[in-house]
């Protein structure tokens, strides 16, 4: 049974959530496709030479980085369709960076119709494989029902593998602060069973 709410402590969460949420999702993954094997620097005004190669001859973590390369304007004039063409032919891939992007894409209307209902479910098939940024994602999602059923346990449950699984101090700072600002409106039950439920997780294959 969740704790009673507020109006003044979800105001301040909701706002909370949002700053870090909104900090987290400007990076559209472009640097963990820039840190893959083989992904170049882009010089002003081009793609880095075989990018758009390697992307058109299938490579997904190309294909990801062409399209948010088209996302931020990196390198080629910033175009929304030709960002979610490509990052969408990374996601049916399984590539998570690639399905996190899609699903960013469809939450902010960049590129593809707004859609919570398809971000959830493009965030979801990230977040299984154990994609930090993913499940962070899934785990606002389930906060505020957008997309899925408000579910503050699953909520916690995604931010808490988010908070495990972060790649950096920052990151990991970001995601505890958004789990401890859910907690503040959840009972001990629930946040224990959030953690029963994170401590049993595994990762499933890319899909």
């Amino acid at each position: 049974m969740r704790a009673p709410r507020c109006s003044r402590c979800s105001a301040g969460l909701r706002r909370g959530l949002v700053t870090a949420w909104l900090v987290a999702a400007a990076t559209v993954a472009t640097a963990a496709a820039g840190t893959a094997a083989g992904v170049q620097p882009a010089t002003a005004g081009q793609l880095p030479p075989g990018l758009l190669e390697r992307a058109e001859q299938g490579d997904p973590i190309a294909q990801n980085d062409v399209g948010s390369r088209y996302y931020a304007g990196h390198g080629v004039e910033r175009n929304d369709a030709e960002a979610a063409r490509w990052i969408q032919l990374a996601a049916d891939q399984g590539f998570a960076p690639a399905q996190y992007n899609l699903g960013l894409l469809y939450f902010r209307n960049r590129g593809v119709p707004g859609n919570d209902a398809e971000a959830a479910r493009w965030y979801r098939a990230a977040a299984e494989q154990g994609y930090a940024p993913a499940q962070a994602g899934l785990g606002y999602l389930y906060t505020y029902g957008a997309g899925v059923e408000e579910d503050h346990v699953r909520a916690y449950l995604w931010l808490e593998l988010a908070w495990r699984g972060a790649d950096s101090d920052f990151t990991r700072t970001l995601y505890a602060g958004q789990r401890e600002a859910l907690a503040d409106l959840m009972s001990d039950e629930d946040v224990r069973e959030s953690r029963r439920l994170a401590d049993a997780w595994q990762p499933a294959a890319s899909r």
